[in-house]
């Protein structure tokens, strides 16, 4: 999922992702946003049935 907003030029970026395997569905939601030039920070969150989870991360640059 994060891989689909990683080429927009803007400093706040969404993305959506759903998956479906062996009957079962998902849905994922990111949020990225640019700290610098060369720095980003990324929060997401994931949830199928049952089961929830959180990320968050950071992306650096030169």
């Amino acid at each position: 999922m994060s891989a689909s907003v990683a080429g927009i030029a803007s400093q706040n970026r969404v993305g959506a992702g759903v998956g479906f395997q062996n009957g079962e569905s998902a849905l994922s939601v990111g949020y990225q946003r640019a700290i610098s030039p060369r720095a980003t920070v990324t929060v997401g969150g994931a949830l199928s049935g049952d089961d929830r989870s959180v990320g968050l991360g950071a992306g650096f640059g030169w």
